[in-house]
């Protein structure tokens, strides 16, 4: 039988291993019981002969807490250190080892992962034969049909298209394929999702390609083209949108940057480990993405492979999903508190230095979740959009209309160099739309004072 531990504080203080904390620690601010359970664990760990906060892993903790079959005994730990170490790298890898074991001891069928329901297209590998051999030739790079395969970065959207088209079809009771009965029923499925004229045309356009890629009746192209020309008129008539959205954002990357900095700034108020994680994500996305308004698809970085940390600086180096082109940019060191809050995750800044490397070594996604695990897909754009009620691409309009009103010709030349653009149509469509709206903005005095030559300092990787 294991006689109880009954020490006291003091009692526990006497040993060796706290001499050099003795000075810094408040004791008011621990109990006997925390200070025992963290006792014995330091104890484990001079029996292990580990000599470095950086050897310790999951592992260690486990077998710390061997023969326990719950939790609670790393949870009491994890209390403990936070009480006497707060900020201790060491509190992050004991919070997996407790994931780990509720993972160990949840019933079978509780551990499977949710399926997300699809609510208005098929599975991938639901799709006709046809479909899907049509497709893996536009992966392969074949022309056919009088259509050049796209780009492949484009393979997923056509692919969604006809996904979204055979969902339509099933829905309707008619054959899944090229029909004018699946288009019809496509067509009024669109309209009743309210979706934007925009988002109709580009439907249209891909489904036409994709219709002409894989052959099909004349009476269904002229349907196709009858509704992509519909679609034009629409979007040429629709309010935009954007305009109101741009709003919110103060026009201005500087005025979401001092956002961000509020984000980054609540989070280290809050208590929930998750709310905490998500501010400073969302800070971060909303800082990063302002200046250097990437697609989404390009959002998706790695520390160690896309950022790097070099002389006191973060670099950036993305493959663009687009066009395949390089996109290197040196961060402005006042958004490196933007990064170093990611990394850290709540520890303290002392252990920066020993962390980023880790970080760059392991190739951790700069953007996680509180579990460790990497974020989706749409996660920097979920970011923006609660925020400001619209995705991480309206970066790329603020940015215009901010440079452009700043510098003219040379800001719009500015901002597609920023955002990874390259064809002369978009410069000349954003120098006439987007620059002509943000000078009567100025005119306004909407944009009075918003800027000055420190802030332009955020641009100069471009």
């Amino acid at each position: 039988m294991i006689k109880p531990d009954r020490r006291t504080v003091d009692e526990i203080l006497q040993h060796p291993r706290w001499d050099p904390l003795i000075a810094t620690l408040n004791t008011d601010s621990v109990t006997a019981p925390q200070m025992r359970i963290l006792d014995k664990f330091l104890a484990f760990i001079e029996d292990r002969q580990i000599a470095s906060i950086w050897e310790l892993n999951v592992s260690e903790c486990l077998s710390f807490d061997a023969g326990y079959q719950s939790a609670n005994r790393l949870r009491a730990l994890k209390r403990a250190m936070q009480a006497v170490f707060p900020g201790q790298p060491a509190i992050l890898v004991l919070t997996d080892a407790i994931r780990e074991t509720e993972a160990a001891n949840r019933k079978p069928g509780a551990a499977k992962p949710r399926m997300r329901a699809l609510k208005v297209s098929v599975p991938a590998d639901e799709l006709p034969r046809h479909w899907t051999d049509a497709l893996a030739e536009l992966e392969a790079g074949f022309d056919r049909g009088g259509v050049i395969a796209p780009s492949p970065e484009m393979i997923p959207t056509y692919r969604m298209k006809l996904r979204q088209l055979a969902y339509s079809a099933r829905k309707a009771g008619v054959m899944e394929g090229f029909s004018t009965d699946a288009i019809k029923a496509y067509a009024r499925d669109m309209r009743g999702r309210g979706l934007a004229a925009a988002t109709q045309l580009a439907s249209f356009s891909a489904l036409k390609k994709s219709a002409r890629y894989v052959g099909t009746d004349p009476e269904v192209l002229e349907l196709l083209s009858e509704l992509l020309r519909k679609a034009e008129e629409r979007a040429r008539k629709a309010p935009k949108n954007k305009y109101e959205k741009l709003q919110k954002t103060g026009y201005s990357p500087v005025a979401i940057i001092d956002r961000a900095d509020d984000l980054l700034k609540e989070a280290t108020t809050l208590t929930c480990p998750q709310s905490q994680q998500a501010a400073r994500n969302t800070a971060a996305a909303l800082a990063l993405f302002s200046v250097l308004p990437v697609r989404l698809a390009d959002t998706r970085l790695v520390l160690g492979e896309h950022v790097y940390w070099r002389d006191g600086v973060y670099a950036l180096h993305v493959t663009l999903s687009k066009n395949g082109g390089t996109y290197d940019a040196q961060i402005d060191p006042r958004l490196n508190c933007f990064i170093d809050a990611l990394i850290l995750r709540g520890c303290d800044e002392a252990w920066l230095d020993q962390m980023r490397e880790d970080c760059q070594k392991t190739k951790r996604p700069l953007f996680i979740r509180n579990d460790g695990e990497a974020v989706g897909y749409n996660y920097v754009s979920d970011c923006w959009r609660r925020v400001y009620e619209t995705g991480e691409h309206i970066a790329r309009t603020i940015l215009h209309t901010f440079l452009g009103v700043e510098r003219g010709i040379a800001g719009t030349d500015m901002a597609m160099a920023a955002c990874g653009q390259t064809s002369p149509a978009t410069a000349a469509k954003n120098q006439a739309e987007m620059v002509g709206k943000a000078r009567r903005l100025q005119g306004q005095k909407s944009l009075a004072g918003l800027v000055d030559d420190t802030h332009m300092k955020l641009f100069e990787f471009i």
